[in-house]
């Protein structure tokens, strides 16, 4: 059986590679036996729901929770009581790292020192609690057999086809979604440019990938139409996102042999270049971030609009590092949940008082302020080896589909977070973690492969 699976894997391995050590088997379970759990991986439909609606889908209640919250507490579920009653209690399952664990732990430490209203404390706490997701994917990935992992792609692939439908006709009929129904503050098709426009550029990624001889007019013509209804938005952010997912989908397709060559590079760059030159200049949002530089030739109104939104930003972000800086105990352990801490130092007046936002648009200070310095060092060192990941993914060249999918996933809604409140919301946590949750738990199965080798090795010899 084992030489079946080895044999069955080397025959689809589109990259090349013949040492399988450092590529995860896709029919293989942890500890090396093959799998045959069919269904799709933990927390799937919750994923796929966010982000076929993204924020206005978010909104909508199931009782008196949202249908985020719901669809995960039935993944959880489902699958503590699946673990419970299948008799697979010795399988060895890596989960997702210790970083994801120092987070929930610094998360519930903080949790259990509020004073005052528990509702907007938990409400605070919500973003960094989502990171417990990633247990949920990297349990479900390790326990999948092939047809669970293609299972999965498929439902979150129709979902972000789902999102692109309505977002094209968001976009060229607005007098019409204007008078579609209220979903809490939002409106159904309403579009969250940031999220949104970074999803499209997920699914643009996807199409790249999949790209092959005979459905070549299929995938490009549907990432042709993503990066188009992506340009036609405002948003800065969004562009930068989807112009990396081109830029990591080509590299992804031209990397060989465990290294990322000449080749890749060379168009990676090419694909990025025709995108700013070609097309940028006659995009809004590739206006709205040239008019960044005062000599663009943009007009008075969109240069003044865009420095504006800049200088915002930088004098909220600086207020609230200040004001985070200037207490001992803020800059240990952060204002901890409940603290409005952006009004308190002031950082919500450029943003806009009044307008209910919590957050300074972007997460890493988001986290400064919470936590302090101890949960800022265990989010950058989060961060940090999910891009040493990725970066690794994309040196060895094609990994299988799934893994392809949660590179795009935590490289656009990463951007994103940085100048956005995404992170911070339930439809952008949840893609993110759930995402990070298997290329972390991948990773620690490659690690604990290689370090297995050897000592089979030394058995065999004996």
């Amino acid at each position: 059986m084992t030489t079946k699976v080895h044999m069955a894997y080397l025959k689809t391995d589109v990259a090349g590679h013949t040492d399988l050590d450092d590529r995860p088997s896709v029919s293989q379970a942890a500890d090396g036996k093959p799998t045959t759990d069919n269904r799709l991986i933990a927390g799937t439909v919750a994923v796929a729901v966010l982000l076929t609606g993204g924020r206005w889908i978010s909104h909508l209640h199931m009782g008196p929770l949202y249908i985020g919250d719901v669809l995960l507490c039935a993944a959880f579920l489902q699958a503590i009581c699946l673990r419970s009653l299948s008799g697979q209690r010795r399988e060895r399952i890596h989960g997702p790292g210790i970083l994801i664990g120092l987070l929930l732990l610094v998360t519930g430490f903080h949790l259990l020192a509020v004073e005052g209203d528990l509702r907007m404390a938990a409400r605070d706490a919500a973003p960094f609690a989502y990171a417990a997701i990633a247990y949920l994917s990297a349990g479900g990935y390790q326990r999948a057999s092939d047809r669970g992992r293609a299972r999965t792609v498929r439902l979150i692939h129709g979902g972000l086809l789902l999102h692109l439908s309505w977002m094209v006709v968001a976009t060229l009929a607005p007098d019409w979604v204007a008078t579609l129904p209220r979903v809490g503050p939002t409106r159904v098709f309403e579009i969250r440019t940031d999220f949104d426009v970074a999803v499209l550029g997920v699914l643009a990624g996807m199409s790249i990938l999949r790209i092959r001889r005979g459905r070549i007019w299929l995938h490009g013509s549907v990432a042709a139409a993503a990066l188009a209804t992506g340009l036609a938005q405002v948003n800065r952010a969004a562009l930068i996102s989807c112009c990396l997912c081109v830029l990591v989908a080509v590299m992804l397709r031209a990397g060989r042999n465990g290294r990322l060559t000449l080749r890749a590079v060379t168009l990676g760059a090419i694909a990025v270049l025709a995108v700013v030159v070609a097309v940028l200049p006659m995009s809004p949002a590739g206006q709205r971030l040239l008019a960044l530089n005062k000599g663009a030739t943009a007009s008075s109104e969109l240069v003044e609009n865009a420095q504006g939104t800049k200088r915002a930003r930088l004098i909220a972000w600086e207020r609230v590092v200040t004001y985070t800086l200037d207490d001992p105990a803020r800059s240990a352990i952060g204002v901890g949940f409940g603290p409005d801490f952006l009004q308190l130092s002031n950082g919500d007046l450029p943003i806009g008082r009044g307008m209910g936002v919590r957050s300074p648009h972007n997460y890493l200070i988001t986290s400064f302020a919470r936590l302090g310095f101890a949960g800022l060092t265990i989010v950058v060192a989060l961060l940090a080896s999910l891009l040493a990941i990725v970066i690794r993914i994309v040196r060895r060249g094609p990994p299988d589909e799934l893994t392809s999918l949660c590179v795009l996933l935590v490289v656009s809604l990463l951007v994103v977070s940085l100048l956005g409140v995404i992170l911070e919301s339930p439809f952008g946590a949840t893609p993110f973690f759930w995402a990070a949750g298997i290329l972390l738990a991948g990773h620690r199965t490659r690690r604990a492969r290689r370090r297995q080798k050897p000592e089979q090795k030394k058995e065999a010899m004996v």
